[in-house]
């Protein structure tokens, strides 16, 4: 038995950078949030918090990023951190027929 691993770049942490800090950064939001639990954003993160509040939701099943939790009160303050859960997951799941269309049996 062979076990395979490919970790590949996609750049989506570094767009997620950019649009984050664009938006705020000119002014086009009021608030953030942040879906992931990577810790390269930690930069980026801290500095929209010092402009608007941010909330960063952990979608991965492992502890939060310790470089993107911090006070909720720094800042401009008003940031918050959730964890998601499987009964999230299974909330946002689209019905099983959805008009012409549906789901398939392995889902």
């Amino acid at each position: 038995m062979v076990s395979i691993a490919r970790r590949e770049e996609k750049g989506s942490d570094v767009n997620v950078a950019a649009h984050l800090l664009h938006d705020v950064l000119t002014g086009a939001v009021e608030a953030a949030v942040v879906v992931s639990n990577d810790s390269d954003l930690k930069l980026p993160v801290q500095i929209a918090k010092e402009r608007v509040p941010v909330g960063v939701v952990n979608p991965t099943k492992g502890h939060p990023a310790r470089d993107l939790s911090g006070a909720p009160g720094a800042g401009v303050g008003g940031h918050w951190w959730y964890q998601l859960t499987v009964p999230d997951f299974i909330g946002a799941q689209l019905p099983t027929v959805v008009g012409t269309l549906r789901k398939p049996a392995g889902w």
